[in-house]
């Protein structure tokens, strides 16, 4: 069987993580002292800490209910809106950029806005400062999505902490994962509290959880290259083949993706045991992506997306954006299926999704970085031989393009 890279930089479990101490499995502790945060609610999934999050900010400003979201973001996100009763709406992307396009963001914003939020893609820091400005104007609440930015930082201090509320993911590839999960806090010590309440207010659905549990297991068992075209590989390609990006990439969702439970006891302990590797794990990621970004920013017609000054990223994923449709076309056609952890984050703008398709937009530039952004993994499994064959392919397509 043909070895298949992931598409992200998951941190992999060992053995003794299955059989975590129990002076080593308070999930949130962990985490609260490694990232300087404050002690978080931890969730079933990073949605439903998203879901969490609007709902604690609904309460308190139950007259305004309309949500900004990036155009260009995971479809969860837009479905989690309208699952509680909210209305997303949606802002368009800078050109070539994943910050918002502020003017049209401040076009949109007003007393029926609840929050604005603001994603940090591919664990990168976004420019949060000018968000926050349109958002104090109108009384807006903040939310940082950083579900891929997990160690990420602005200055010495976590993303964040900035906003209002944040959360993390703790999904598949995500890096530190318990086959799906949330980490959800807040900077603000009463809104923080209202945070944990209702978290706890969860209820504890046992065939959910069990579900989870096989496939934190499986998850142990099979991510690894020999195996993984099991249970991705094979998939991808057999979605490709049927020229279905949406499921190729995992996008098809709809509301019922979104089950929403208590994070079980046994998961929450076994990623705390990993967690204890994570900074090891993230040195080792932003090491490979300085030489990786810089042997890219080479190659002409790409952009290479890296830190902003001040920041650090741990670089789950490099992402890129070729100036061209037809040229992402032809590398994706060459790199997609070849199982050296290239493939695309969102394949389409948010209500380019069937499930979507209701929801009004004018966000050209959104659908243009979908068409035009494809993913090469960080993952220590893509060795610098395989980095090359990337490398390679893709010069042959940039270079050797006519312009």
């Amino acid at each position: 069987m043909s070895k298949e890279i992931p598409p992200t930089d998951g941190l992999s479990l060992l053995f003794k993580d299955l059989f975590p101490q129990k002076t080593q499995s308070d999930l949130a502790r962990i985490l609260s002292e490694l990232l300087g945060i404050p002690t978080p609610a931890l969730t079933c999934s990073g949605t439903v800490a998203f879901i969490i999050a609007l709902e604690t900010l609904h309460e308190l400003e139950p007259q305004r209910t309309q949500v900004i979201l990036p155009a260009w973001t995971c479809p969860l996100v837009a479905l989690a809106v309208e699952k509680i009763g909210l209305t997303p709406i949606l802002c368009d992307l800078a050109q070539n950029s994943l910050e918002f396009d502020l003017k049209q963001l401040s076009q949109l914003s007003n007393t029926s806005t609840l929050a604005i939020v603001a994603t940090h893609f591919a664990g990168l820091v976004c420019d949060l400062i000018a968000i926050q400005k349109i958002a104090h104007q109108h009384g807006i609440y903040l939310i940082e999505d950083a579900a891929q930015a997990m160690g990420a930082k602005t200055h010495t201090q976590s993303v964040g902490l900035i906003g209002d509320i944040s959360f993390f993911s703790l999904a598949f590839g995500k890096g530190l994962t318990s086959a799906e999960g949330g980490v959800l806090f807040s900077r603000h010590l009463e809104l923080h509290r209202k945070l944990l309440k209702n978290t706890a207010q969860l209820p504890t659905l046992h065939g959910w959880e069990i579900k989870r549990c096989l496939e934190l297991i499986g998850y142990y068992c099979l991510y690894r290259p020999s195996s993984l075209s099991l249970i991705y590989g094979h998939n991808l390609r057999k979605a490709l083949k049927n020229n279905d990006e949406i499921s190729a990439v995992g996008d098809d969702f709809d509301q019922n993706s979104i089950p929403m439970h208590q994070l079980g006891k046994w998961r929450s302990a076994v990623a705390a045991s990993a967690a204890q590797r994570l900074a090891t794990h993230w040195q080792s990621a932003q090491q490979r992506a300085t030489y990786r970004i810089q042997r890219l920013k080479q190659i002409p017609h790409l952009q290479v997306f890296e830190k902003r000054l001040d920041t650090t990223t741990t670089y789950p994923f490099l992402l890129i954006l070729v100036d061209q449709i037809e040229l992402c076309k032809a590398i994706l056609d060459e790199l997609w299926t070849r199982g050296l952890g290239v493939t695309k984050l969102f394949v389409r703008a948010i209500n380019q999704y069937p499930a979507l398709a209701h929801i009004p937009a004018n966000t050209p530039n959104a659908i243009d970085f979908a068409a035009r952004s494809f993913t090469i993994s960080n993952s220590v499994w893509l060795d610098d031989d395989r980095f090359e064959q990337v490398v390679e392919i893709l010069q042959k397509h940039c270079i050797n393009k006519k312009d």
